[in-house]
């Protein structure tokens, strides 16, 4: 391999002594074609070595979850160039995708982490020195720890180095070094959790004696140990856990804590005893620094920290297994079986825990489990499947949600006072922080059964059942119809507001739900008002009982809202009103109108048609009362009406009968006698004509019997053998009318001498016709 040809410094000069401008450019073409022909000449190297090479850089290369299996061909060929080509400074290994990838340029796009590889400008790599040559490290998506690995072990050490710089800069650039990395580090492994110590690498290589008696030096320590003071203060005294504004803690969070708590107290206590901190630690005791004493004392109260989370976590150990089972729960009806024994371990640990036994810490574990049981109710209610449509389903899990709250209220009052009773005074904890929020979820859940209600009323949105769109009949009809898609518009308008803060919707740690939901009631206070408006003008065009009960039936679904059924129930009681009137109205009629009836009816008959016809529209409309009745609301007087309905019926049935027995009487026994007698005879009135000779009673009585027998009363035997005739009869009548007005026709259109032409023949005919019966 030829050697390296190292590379010529270059300067432009800068020398006015040049006669003209041209001259200092013939000068700098001169100098950049000395400097392109000293560049090296591209390497060769044996194929043995640049393996080895490209093996060093893979094995050197430290991303995220990097397999063997996942250096590729392009790879490899990637990285064989960059050795081979010394103008290529950097080499970047990461992954694009699922594909590794090596390249000599920066990525354009986000990658999570990235191996780098750096050379001299136009260095050569050999094998045998690869590693002192090369500088190599590893970027990750976290800025912080980019910045402190690097700061911390690669130019930091080069900036406490400096012998150059005057003691007062180099101490305060140093100084705030320290301070920047010391905020840095604790800013960036709190994130993660942890409390970690920045040990400054300045005066580790410096015997305690010397280094206190660098003045500067233990100024700068002492900055660092103020802050380690600060950290482990801040750690000490983290007692309880806190939970972010959208998270419920639980008591496997309460438990989580301790652990975490004791992890980090014992993280630091191996920090503390790092070698690094000890020699800290020696130099400013010898200096006899006003911070370390602070700082030592803070170290020994470590320990007794570290006892107390050990405790802690023995005791709260005892509710991890009944707490889990718990969060297993898919039925808040099951909650109350798990709720006692949890509450029975509580109290364990209230009264044998040396460092758990105080109300505060007592009541945060209530807490807890308050907000396990929110949490697993959130669980169970699906607001996805109520926007779309589910309301009944809904109205079931709220419901499910507020009684199981309401249980976990009972037994922990009942449990409260059960031990109170044995131990007066030995269960005193804060109710109302333990259930406020419990208290305050219940009322969500009541909001929410009021928005399923309203979906149901004013939405027409059930999924077991098909709700109709109102409608109306008569001249303003289309008006009333345009009227309740109006109220429907406005509430699904209501309701997308709702739906659109379905995320705060049972966040009991979400306060803006107030308002969406006082948005959302004004809303429909405004629709209950319209619909009153609406029954009242609907109301107004009512006439008769059966229009009412359309009219409450269209209407009926708005009657299912609380705040609407003071109206409704007016309406019902104005429709039982109106049949009651009915009722007196048609019995007015009867003691008035009590000897009448139609003209073309018979007497008896006809009276009893009447009273017939009464009754039918009465048992119409107690039909149509009755049969309303299963969705009316309840009236006081309904049962009133019914009962005078019924006795008026009664007494009409009576009266029908009565009539009954009144024509039987007036019946003759031998009223079919009539029927012997000749269809004809002479008129006395008007000589030479003739006239029907039927007995009009035997008409008469099969009209009644007619009437009777359709009233579905049986017909005496001996009318009724008249009766059987009546087809016969009325037949017969007709035909004798017929005959006569035909005769009566001819002869009234002769003259004398023309009757007494054909005296002969009329005189067979009467004698024929009188010799006719039925």
């Amino acid at each position: 391999m030829e050697e390296d040809i190292k590379r010529v410094k270059v300067t432009w000069s800068d020398d006015l002594s040049h006669n003209s401008e041209e001259e200092r450019e013939r000068e700098r073409q001169a100098q950049l074609e000395r400097e392109l022909a000293a560049l090296p000449v591209k390497p060769v190297y044996e194929p043995a070595e640049l393996k080895t090479l490209v093996s060093y850089i893979m094995e050197m290369t430290t991303i995220y979850d990097l397999r063997p299996e996942d250096w590729n061909d392009e790879a490899k060929f990637a990285i064989e160039e960059w050795i081979t080509e010394p103008k290529a400074l950097i080499l970047c290994v990461y992954f694009k995708g699922e594909k590794l990838k090596a390249s000599s340029d920066i990525p354009l796009s986000p990658v999570y982490d990235l191996s780098y590889f750096i050379r001299q400008p136009d260095f050569v790599f050999k094998a045998e020195t690869f590693h002192d040559d090369i500088i190599f490290g590893t970027f990750v998506d976290s800025v912080e720890s980019n910045i402190i690995r690097h700061l911390e072990l690669v130019f930091a050490p080069f900036f406490f180095a400096v012998n150059t710089w005057p003691d007062s800069v180099k101490s305060e650039f140093c100084s705030q070094i320290h301070t920047f990395l010391a905020k840095l580090t604790d800013m960036y492994y709190k994130m993660l959790g942890l409390t970690v110590l920045y040990i400054p690498r300045e005066g580790q290589n410096l015997t305690f004696e010397k280094a206190s008696g660098d003045r500067e030096l233990v100024k700068r320590l002492e900055g660092v140990v103020v802050y380690w003071t600060h950290q482990i203060k801040s750690c000490i005294e983290d007692q309880s856990s806190v939970a972010s504004q959208k998270e419920l803690l639980c008591p496997s969070d309460e438990y989580d804590f301790w652990v975490y708590r004791h992890e980090n107290l014992s993280a630091l206590l191996y920090q503390l005893r790092n070698p690094a901190v000890k020699h800290i630690t020696k130099i400013l005791v010898t200096t006899h620094s006003t911070f370390i004493h602070q700082f030592q004392s803070l170290c020994d109260e470590i320990n007794q920290k570290l006892k107390e989370a050990t405790s802690n976590i023995e005791f709260l150990q005892i509710i991890k297994q009944p707490c889990a089972i718990l969060e297993c729960v898919d039925d808040p009806d099951e909650i109350a079986n798990h709720v006692p024994q949890i509450i029975n371990l509580f109290r364990v640990i209230w009264m044998e825990s040396p460092y758990y036994n105080s109300e505060a810490r007592i009541t945060n574990l209530f807490k807890a489990l308050s907000n396990q049981i929110i949490i697993l109710c959130r669980n169970y209610v699906k607001l996805d499947e109520l926007f779309e449509g589910n309301t009944k389903k809904a109205l079931g899990e709220f419901s499910k949600c507020i009684d199981c709250c309401k249980r976990y209220r009972e037994i922990y009052e009942l449990m409260a006072e059960a031990h109170s009773d044995v131990n007066p005074g030995s269960w005193e904890l804060d109710i109302g922080a333990i259930f406020n929020y419990i208290d305050s979820f219940v009322q969500r859940c009541f909001d929410m059964l009021d928005v399923c209600n309203c979906m149901i009323i004013f939405g027409r949105i059930d999924e077991l059942e098909v709700i109709n769109k109102p409608m109306f009949g008569g001249a303003r009809g289309d008006q009333f119809e345009a009227k309740c898609d109006q109220i429907e518009h406005m509430f699904h308008d209501a309701l997308d507001n709702v739906r659109a803060v379905a995320d705060t919707i049972l966040d009991v740690q979400a306060p803006s739900w107030y308002d969406d939901i006082l948005q959302f009631r004004a809303v429909i206070k405004d629709i209950e008002i319209i619909i009153e408006n609406l029954v009242e003008t609907v109301f107004e065009g009512v006439n008769h009982v059966e229009e009412a009960v359309v009219a409450l039936y269209s209407l009926h679904n708005y009657s299912k809202r609380k705040s609407l059924k003071r109206i409704f129930k007016r309406k019902t009681a104005e429709v039982w009103a109106m049949f009651s009137d009915e009722v007196q109205e048609a019995k007015k009629d009867m003691v008035s109108g009590r000897g009448q009836y139609p003209t073309d009816l018979p007497s008896f008959a006809g009276r009893a048609t009447v009273l017939r016809m009464r009754k039918n529209r009465l048992a119409y409309l107690k039909k149509v009362m009755t049969d309303a009745s299963v969705w009316l609301m309840a009236c006081s007087n309904s049962e009133d009406v019914i009962m005078h309905v019924n006795r008026l019926m009664g007494a009409i049935d009576v009266a029908i009968r009565e009539l009954f027995i009144s024509w039987t009487h007036n019946l003759d026994e031998k009223c079919g006698a009539g029927l012997n007698k000749t269809l004809m005879r002479k008129s006395a009135e008007n000589p030479g004509l003739l006239e029907c000779n039927i007995d009009v009673n035997i008409l008469e009585l099969c009209k009644e019997a007619h009437h009777w027998e359709n009233l579905g009363l049986d017909i005496p035997l001996h009318a009724y053998q008249v009766y059987n005739k009546s087809k016969t009869v009325f037949y017969v009548y007709e035909s004798v009318l017929a005959v006569v007005k035909g005769y009566n026709k001819i002869i009234d259109s002769l003259s004398d001498d023309e009757r007494q032409l054909f005296k002969p023949l009329t005189s067979v005919c009467i004698l024929f016709f009188n010799m006719t019966d039925l």
